[in-house]
């Protein structure tokens, strides 16, 4: 097999990423501070629950500093990107435009007059997890391990979540393990042929050698980009040799697995579409069999069960900051980079450095890492030689013209619409953390047909005052950007936000005529599915104390710096799946990660990204 097609077989487990941010509304500039860190602490405040924040007014004074690796973007990928260089022994800069770690993962706090010590908490997106409380082939565990922070968060495990369906008002339950609670679900959601069927198609896929054990053979830190990419996969000669034929079911669509294991049922078919929307914003059709097949080990193997991390979602993005400060890298954000410092060097482009919003230079020895999205690189690569009298066959203009094209010829993913809710809760009992509603008969990628739903506080008291529930609705990459375009300034999304996430400059659009009508009428979908669990759910946000947030494509793509809000890539037209790049790009010494990076969407993915990336700037003995 060759490197390539390995990289497209390359099974790692990719659960959503939902993108969606509300910014904390400080404006200050902090550096994070290890947690144990004894320093005397000016303006000091709380980074989620215990790290140390420094608060300064400006960055650092000189206009001109070094390090050996900068990476663009505090996002899971970046983070782990940085935390494995630091730990590699580079000295690593981590930058980030918000006011706040985490990128699409962050957690945000708002306050209400139902108490004004204790906030509600929450997460701004992913909050479904699995292989993170104990030691795992998920790429983001991986990463925890590695850099020594594993420890650091308290896990919540479970064992399934609630699917409501439109189509027949029923309610079913996904349950993990090996224990037969989902058969029994389907059998009595669908019949026993279906059933019968799913069983068949567990079994096959899960036998030993089978399709989802051979899609989890090669870890992400066996991987890198360039030269020596052969070598640091020469201890996994004998697995690479092992996947054989199943190399082509694990990068072709999925549908192509149920199609040779013979699942034809109707029931079991939109159940993996579901699935796989779940996972890449796309049907079974179009998303890469590898992910959907180690989810089904993840999901069905003995002793499968999920994760929610206490404290929230942040706690897992302080965990990963820490990573990095701890092994002496730094974090900083209210950074956001206007420009790549770009050369030709023997008629060939070289990144050297970044420069930052506030005309500050930071030079990069080894690389630059850009956890942006494809789309939003392009732009700053464009912004860095506008005005620049290069000419048009110059190393330097003919790659961005590339990385422009590659951009360019990525299809996207939709965007999300938003509902954070802080609400009493009282009466509302067993209440499940997490619950999915959509209308089975319907296309899966039909416009708002999928939501779901996350009420963290039934696992996490802490995370709002006492008495109140927090819930997260959010319609799952199923929004046209289109029709929210018209509402910026410019009229069109030129993949540059051109500010800071909180900055009054960047949401303008939210007082033009017409936006807070669009917004609830998009909203709609979101307060219904909700009702099918909580039926009184929009008097209970009318209550004393209650919090109401209506977030919409344009506030998801003005906090998380995304072009269009996209959920991360699609195929090209004409492929039935994405052929994602690697971590290198046409400009010596500038890298990628994240989710227009092999492997691609997902918290595991991105972190495998990440990992990649890392790899990649340092020679094999030290990966």
């Amino acid at each position: 097999m060759t490197i390539r097609k390995y990289r497209k077989a390359l099974g790692l487990h990719l659960l959503p990423v939902i993108s969606h941010a509300f910014a904390p509304t400080k404006t200050s500039i902090f550096q994070l501070l290890p947690r144990s860190s004894s320093s005397n602490i000016d303006g000091s405040g709380s980074f989620f629950s215990t790290t140390k924040l420094q608060e300064t007014a400006t960055s650092p004074a000189s206009s001109e500093r070094e390090y050996d690796v900068v990476v663009i973007g505090a996002g899971i990928g970046g983070l782990s990107c940085a935390a494995l260089a630091a730990k590699y022994g580079l000295s690593t800069l981590c930058l980030e435009a918000h006011d706040t770690p985490g990128g699409c993962a962050h957690s945000f706090e708002r306050y209400s007059s139902a108490s004004k010590d204790i906030p509600f908490k929450f997460d701004s997106g992913p909050s479904l997890c699995s292989g993170l409380s104990s030691k795992s082939l998920n790429p983001l565990r991986q990463v925890m391990d590695a850099v020594g922070v594993a420890d650091d968060i308290t896990w919540h495990t479970y064992d399934g979540w609630v699917i409501h369906d439109y189509a027949d008002g029923k309610s079913f339950r996904l349950t993990t393990g090996t224990g037969g609670e989902w058969e029994n679900a389907i059998e009595q959601k669908a019949g026993g042929n279906a059933r019968k069927a799913f069983e068949d198609f567990k079994r096959d896929m899960l036998a030993p050698r089978g399709l989802s054990e051979a899609s989890g053979y090669i870890p992400p830190f066996a991987l890198r980009g360039g030269p020596l990419a052969i070598g640091s996969l020469a201890k996994y000669t004998l697995k690479l040799l092992s996947i054989g034929s199943k190399g082509a079911l694990l990068t072709g669509p999925f549908t192509k697995c149920m199609e040779k294991y013979g699942l034809t049922d109707d029931f079991n078919r939109k159940w993996f579409d579901y699935l796989a929307f779940a996972l890449s914003g796309l049907d079974a059709a179009h998303t890469q069999a590898a992910p959907v097949a180690y989810m089904m080990k993840d999901l069905h193997g003995e002793g499968a069960v999920l994760d929610y991390p206490m404290g929230g979602m942040g706690s897992l993005i302080e965990a990963l900051a820490n990573g990095l400060i701890k092994n002496g890298g730094h974090l900083e954000v209210n950074s956001r980079v206007e420009k790549i410092i770009l050369e030709d060097e023997n008629e060939k482009a070289v990144c050297k450095g970044v420069v930052l919003h506030n005309g500050k230079i930071i030079h990069a020895r080894k690389g630059v890492v850009s956890n942006a999205p494809l789309w939003n690189m392009a732009k700053i690569l464009e912004d860095s030689i506008a005005g620049d009298a290069l000419p048009v066959e110059s190393s330097v203009s003919s790659s961005i013209r590339e990385i422009r094209d590659q951009a360019d010829n990525f299809e996207m993913t939709g965007t999300f619409m938003h509902l954070h809710l802080g609400i009493p809760s009282d009466g509302l009992n067993n209440l499940e953390c997490h619950y999915s509603v959509l209308n089975m008969d319907d296309d899966i990628m039909a416009k708002q047909n999928l939501v779901i739903i996350s009420i963290p506080t039934v696992f996490d008291s802490s995370l709002a005052p006492d008495g109140y529930h927090i819930v997260h609705a959010y319609t799952a990459a199923s929004e046209n950007f289109d029709e929210w375009e018209e509402y910026l300034d410019e009229g069109l999304d030129s993949g540059k936000v051109g500010g800071s996430p909180s900055s009054s400059t960047t949401q303008k659009y939210n007082r033009k005529k017409g936006y807070e009508e669009l917004k609830e009428k998009r909203a709609e979908a979101l307060w219904k599915a909700i009702e099918q669990f909580i039926p009184d759910v929009r008097e209970r946000a009318q209550q004393e104390g209650a919090i109401k947030l209506v977030g919409t494509p344009l506030t998801h793509r003005r906090y998380n710096q995304r072009y269009k809000g996209t959920y991360g890539p699609a195929p090209p037209k004409g492929r039935d799946v994405w052929e994602l790049k690697g971590a290198l790009t046409p400009i010596s010494n500038l890298l990628a990660c994240g989710d227009a990076c092999f492997p691609g969407i997902g918290l595991p993915g991105v972190a495998a990204s990440g990992t990649i990336a890392a790899n990649s700037l340092v020679g094999l003995r030290k990966q």
